[in-house]
């Protein structure tokens, strides 16, 4: 099974660092728990933590204890814990206990003046007490520089992002042949969470859009009806790495004449995507270049593409960069993006949205999803309902 390695957590240390000396930054505290896994390795849950990390190469992390907290990847410098919970009991001031931790790390610290921090997830409590204890002049926000590092992702990551797409695919396969005329929703998207969990061989976050006859949204509990696309746009995190694929199924019998149409269409879209992939290419220009090419089928001229061409994929199910009509973003080597063109009419009750994922690499891109584009579900006995 794939891990974030030692290697790449502490290269990801060094790009920090590097960063932290043109920004004149002492030290930054990272509390968004997937950032402190992508440094260290550690993959943390439910309970708040703090990691450091000095300009002069010191490092601490605070977290719960457990198995999950024996610091031993060799990641960190050194590691305080608090207590979680009492006999099995969760504790109910956690916040309060790791702000103690931080504090004993905080004590055994050189004087830091201008630290970094993040906006978007650093607890008032946590930031409260770094300011008591260091004495801290001037905050500098890193969220960027770290949308930044983490947009070009290193071999390790890729490899957490391959296997997250090997168990989507595996609930695809599944969510194919649960698709039947009188199915309710809620059983296919089961089938299809219920593969991704087998395929990863542990438990994994598995869901998305899995409605039929509509645009997207949660699965309900609502019989599918012969003759409606089923659009599955489905999400795995493994081992804290997220995939977005997303592929469109004919509910029973075949497919009307429109419905074929349009699949194909945009099934010969998704397919030459790969050439339009390369490191420079702009998320606008992408987004115009597939909008123009959906425009092309008569049904979709006047809509053209209603949402965004894709997105930048990794700890968050949406990261750098954006591949959008009206937010920029740029493609460059090490970038694992999703692409997916889509159109919806009400004549095919619903639309048909196809999304793969590709590795920009330094000439161009590999396709890293690959898995047929079929419109009429495969089952085992190839029977239609």
């Amino acid at each position: 099974m794939p891990v974030l390695s030692k290697e790449g957590c502490l290269t990801r240390q060094h790009r920090m660092r590097e960063r932290m000396q043109e920004l004149q930054i002492d030290a930054v505290f990272i509390s968004d728990l997937r950032d402190i896994y992508y440094f260290t390795g550690l993959l943390l849950h439910l309970w708040p933590a703090c990691l450091m990390l000095g300009l002069d190469g010191s490092s601490w992390l605070a977290a719960y204890a457990g198995d999950e907290t024996a610091c031993d990847t060799g990641c960190v410098g050194d590691c305080v814990t608090y207590e979680s919970h009492l006999h099995g009991t969760y504790n109910p001031d956690n916040m309060l206990r790791l702000s103690k931790a931080v504090t004993r790390c905080l004590d055994r610290m050189r004087p830091v003046h201008r630290v970094g921090w993040q906006v978007e997830s650093m607890p008032m409590q946590i930031a409260a007490t770094v300011e008591h204890v260091t004495g801290v002049r001037e905050w500098a926000a890193v969220d960027e520089v770290l949308a930044e590092l983490q947009a070009r992702k290193d071999p390790d990551e890729v490899e957490m992002i391959r296997a997250s797409i090997l168990a989507d695919l595996a609930a695809y396969t599944a969510a194919q042949a649960a698709i039947k005329s009188g199915v309710s929703e809620l059983e296919v998207l089961a089938a299809g969470q219920g593969a991704a969990m087998l395929a990863a061989g542990e438990g994994v976050y598995h869901n998305g859009d899995y409605r039929s006859g509509a645009l997207g949204g949660p699965a309900r509990n609502r019989a599918i009806e012969r003759g409606e696309l089923f659009i599955v746009d489905a999400q795995t995190v493994y081992r804290g790495y997220w995939c977005d694929l997303s592929r469109t199924y004919v509910v029973g019998g075949e497919p009307t004449e429109l419905q074929q149409s349009i699949h194909d269409h945009i099934a010969s879209i998704q397919r030459d995507v790969v050439g339009m992939l390369k490191p420079g290419v702009q998320g606008t220009q992408l987004w115009r270049a597939l909008d123009e090419r959906l425009r092309e089928h008569p049904a979709l001229s006047a809509q053209g593409l209603t949402h965004h061409a894709g997105h930048g994929v990794g700890l968050r199910a949406h990261e750098a960069p954006d591949l959008n009509r009206d937010r920029e973003g740029v493609l460059a080597p090490g970038n694992v993006v999703s692409v997916e063109p889509g159109g919806y009419i009400e004549a095919v009750r619903a639309g048909v949205r196809l999304e793969n994922m590709y590795l920009i690499t330094e000439t161009g891109a590999q396709i890293i999803s690959d898995y047929p584009m079929n419109l009429v579900p495969q089952r085992p006995s190839q029977d239609a309902v």
